[in-house]
């Protein structure tokens, strides 16, 4: 007995072991003090899932960010019933080779009315040099990291480098100058809401990103070339332009390059169908993407538009 006593002196008083202690009790103190601004997934599980998917869709929602925060295949379901939809949108995403092609892999080969809808933005037609972003980095992960992180995403996430500022945030929220909540959606959605709003910033980014390139004429004839072949394997391809705030709007229609008459005449050329959505009737919480609610209800509207466009198709034909 006294030497379990002399022993447990010996480690209170080591200051190895009380170092370790304190070392112990402060990573528990951060790590539970991180702001818990996430819902739904973790967001690498969230990635590593989406990674992951192959074959297993009947509808494809594809394009940048705006698509990726701006429309839920949950809400999609209400209008297409037992249809497997997906959002595939990705940050920073463009319609290069390989993303596109992923877009087609997606499909269960044996599903019925298999879709498409792209969301096109100026952006996701710029010229950029080489495997870039968002769809890439993710593409990239190992088999390894992926299991990693579906698995253990959560335990991983509590050991993830947190600033003091983000500890203090999560503990007294009220000091945040901004509150931003996100919710990773199994089915590929992410749902943003931030408030207060704040759009200088997209502005000026996008400014940046019009001075520097415009709207790439191959990136265009290659993604119509692209539609061609979806609707020549009797896929249905919709396009629309994803709404912003009107400032945004205007200055992606007077410095991006991108010519939206001429596009949509041709997307339609190529067989597409193209949905006219108001581009600044949403309530977009950055300049560029769509709060929450937003989210819904342009989702709401593009599937009643769709809907509405077969209906006026079938009493044309019965005219006929």
């Amino acid at each position: 007995m006294g030497n379990k006593t002399d022993k447990l002196k010996f480690l209170f008083f080591d200051r190895t072991f009380r170092t370790l202690v304190l070392a112990g009790i402060l990573i528990i103190i951060m790590g539970s003090s991180r702001p818990d601004n996430n819902h739904g997934l973790y967001p690498n599980e969230y990635w590593a899932r989406k990674a992951g998917w192959d074959k297993c869709a009947d509808i494809v929602l594809a394009g940048d960010s705006r698509v990726l925060c701006g429309l839920s295949p949950e809400q999609m379901q209400k209008y297409f019933p037992g249809k497997r939809i997906y959002n595939y949108g990705f940050g920073s995403a463009w319609f290069s080779k390989g993303y596109v092609d992923k877009i087609g892999e997606l499909f269960d080969p044996n599903g019925q009315d298999k879709t498409i809808i792209l969301g096109i933005t100026p952006h996701s037609l710029l010229k950029i040099e080489g495997d870039t972003g968002n769809f890439y980095e993710i593409r990239s992960m190992t088999y390894r990291d992926r299991f990693m992180q579906m698995h253990f995403a959560g335990l991983m996430r509590f050991f993830d480098p947190l600033t003091f500022s983000s500890a203090i945030h999560g503990t007294f929220p009220s000091l945040a100058e901004s509150h931003t909540e996100r919710t990773f959606c199994p089915d590929g959605w992410i749902a943003v809401h931030k408030v207060p709003d704040s759009i200088k910033k997209s502005l000026r980014n996008y400014k940046l990103y019009y001075e520097a390139g415009q709207a790439d004429s191959n990136n265009i004839d290659d993604l119509i070339e692209d539609i061609e072949g979806w609707v020549g394997r009797d896929i249905k391809v919709y396009g629309f332009l994803p709404p912003t705030c009107s400032e945004m709007y205007k200055l992606e229609m007077e410095m991006s390059g991108f010519d939206e008459k001429d596009f949509i005449r041709r997307f339609e050329g190529a067989g597409g169908v193209w949905i006219y959505v108001d581009p600044v009737a949403y309530h977009s919480f950055d300049g560029s993407h769509l709060q929450d609610d937003s989210a819904i209800e342009l989702t709401n509207d593009l599937c009643k538009k769709i809907i509405e466009y077969w209906a006026m198709k079938s009493e044309t034909k019965e005219l006929q």
